[in-house]
This record gives structure tokens, C-alpha cells and sequence, in this order.
């Protein structure tokens, strides 16, 4: 059972918001939290899925090789995030790996313990269907910027969705670089051009880590939002 402090961070959660107290207890009893750092393995691609991993606090990686020597950033999920489910569902092996970026909390519950309560519960069954509608548009929207937009278009339409739900106009980049390079689809050297675009166009000013939104719509018109 996880602590006072974790039982806090678990029902702020959307999921806990969702569900409810009693289904969410239902979830944490025999669950196990985990306080990791950074570059630490969460599961492997490849593998068959022990446990639903809910992201408490910090951001988690999904990291694809596909069986060759290059690796792809897929996604980067932060806290109450809900980590492949499909595969704890469908009792399949994960397509992806799952790779902590920033130390984070991960309340690990148990894949079997997961299937019951998802049998018995409709609450959690309508809550994993929307969240899981959510990831699929999320990566809808992910193959049209690959396919459909060149880089600064990806990083302006990729900064724009991180501004969404947040108050004011900056944006804390947790990640190195190569990371969020990898995510869009970019070599680092591409994603600093990009970057350097649209600070030179005026919709963004940078500071190391710190991103601001200057001018929303010139960033919105570098995303192919507007019309030049």
C-alpha cells in the first residue's frame, strides 16, 4: 500500500478523478510505488506486461527500436498518465520500451489486478476507453506532422500542444535535447535549426531549458495553423 504523500499524488490523478475512491483503492491495494531516476528502465520492448504503470510525478519515454540499431522516442507521457495499456489488456508483449526521462513515481498495479477490476468496474472500462482514444489521436497527430510537416511545422504544432491546460505562455523543457529531437522526428542539429527559425521569426524566446511564447500566433502560423 503506498504512503500518505503517494495516496495524495494518486487521487489527483484523472484516472482517481474518474473512477472514484472505492474503484481507485481497489487499483492501489497491493500496488507498489516506485521512486526512479532518470534513464531508468520502466519495462522492455519485447516484453510480456506484469503491471499497469500510472505516472504519479516526472515523464517517461516511449522508446521503439523495432529490432534494429536505432531508437525512436514514440511519445513522452508526464504525471496521470496511464502507460500502454493495450498491451496489459490484450496480454500482448509491449511494442514499446518504457524509459524514465526526469525522476518520477510509478504506482505499479498489477496486470491481473488490473483486468479484474477493469471486468467489474464500468467506470474504469469508459475511463481507459477515453484515455486510450486520447493516445490515439495524440498519435494520429503525431504521424501527420511526420508526414506532413516539415521540421519548424512540427516543432511549432509539438510546442503549441505543450501549452495546452497550462497557465501563461512558458514551457519547461525536462528532457535533453536528442530526446525531444527524437520524438519529432529530428536529428538534435535539426531540432536547433528549427528552434532558431522560430526565435528568429519572433513567435518564441529561449532560455536554456525555458521556452517562452512570444507571440502565439506567430507560432501558430509556423505551424501551419494560419495563414501567412
Amino acid at each position: 500500500m503506498p504512503q500518505s504523500s503517494t495516496l495524495t499524488l494518486v487521487r489527483e490523478t484523472e484516472l482517481a478523478h474518474r473512477v472514484g475512491e472505492a474503484v481507485m483503492m481497489r487499483l492501489v491495494n497491493g500496488s507498489v510505488v516506485q521512486i526512479l531516476p532518470p534513464r531508468a528502465v520502466l519495462f522492455e520492448e519485447g516484453a510480456e506486461p506484469e503491471f499497469v504503470h500510472l505516472v504519479l510525478s516526472g515523464r517517461v519515454g516511449l522508446v521503439a527500436s523495432g529490432g534494429t540499431a536505432q531508437e525512436a522516442v514514440i511519445e513522452i507521457f508526464g504525471a496521470g498518465s496511464l502507460l500502454v495499456v493495450p498491451a496489459v489488456i490484450l496480454s500482448l508483449p509491449y511494442l514499446v520500451s518504457g524509459v524514465v526521462l526526469a525522476e518520477s513515481r510509478i504506482l505499479l498495479i498489477r496486470a491481473d489486478l488490473f483486468r479484474q477490476v477493469l471486468d467489474d468496474e464500468p467506470t474504469l472500462a469508459r475511463a481507459v476507453v477515453d484515455m486510450q482514444a486520447q493516445h490515439w489521436r495524440l498519435l494520429i497527430e503525431q504521424i501527420k506532422d511526420l508526414k506532413l510537416r516539415d521540421a519548424p511545422q512540427r516543432l511549432a504544432q509539438w510546442l503549441l500542444r505543450e501549452l495546452e491546460g497550462q497557465v501563461g505562455h512558458l514551457i519547461q523543457i525536462s528532457e535533453p535535447k536528442r530526446v525531444v529531437a527524437r520524438r519529432l522526428g529530428m536529428s538534435p542539429e535539426s531540432f536547433s535549426r528549427a528552434i532558431a527559425a522560430l526565435e528568429e521569426g519572433g513567435a518564441i524566446r529561449v532560455d536554456r531549458r525555458s521556452i517562452t511564447v512570444v507571440r502565439r500566433s506567430a507560432l501558430e502560423r509556423a505551424a501551419g495553423l494560419l495563414s501567412a
